[in-house]
């Protein structure tokens, strides 16, 4: 089995860049959206 190198403890995390955070953010804001308009079509049926 081949090991892994390992990052120091420092170097594991680093920041998203403001095009990450901004995907991610559009996707957790439809992802809700989504979900309250699927609740009020069921609860309309």
């Amino acid at each position: 089995m081949a090991e892994q190198e390992h990052l120091p403890q420092e170097e594991e995390w680093f920041d998203l860049m403001p095009a990450e955070k901004k995907l991610i953010s559009i996707s957790l804001g439809l992802g809700i959206v989504l979900l309250v308009v699927l609740l009020l079509v069921t609860h309309t049926i």
